[in-house]
């Protein structure tokens, strides 16, 4: 099993009630019955490398491994020796 965060929620008593009956008719505990609900209707967020902004703005060069260039180079362009 995933390991849980807990979870500190208030609900209305009739919510609770609600939330009691479904779990004995269903054998679960209300935690698993409001898990359950939670996991219906909340999707969570995919790796932030699957971003389409985190692959648009990520750090100049870590897209090529063998790009050494500093980040004033990338912003300032490649720097000319002093005469």
């Amino acid at each position: 099993m995933a390991r849980m965060k807990r979870l500190q929620i208030s609900i209305e008593p009739e919510l609770d009630a609600a939330v009691a009956r479904r779990a004995e008719e269903e054998g679960l505990s209300k935690a698993e019955v409001i898990r359950r609900c939670v996991r219906a209707r909340v999707k969570p967020l995919p790796p932030i490398e699957e971003d389409p902004l985190f692959k648009l703005f990520q750090s100049p060069g870590s897209s090529d491994p063998d790009d050494t260039r500093s980040i004033d180079e990338v912003v300032y362009g490649p720097s000319t020796p002093d005469p």
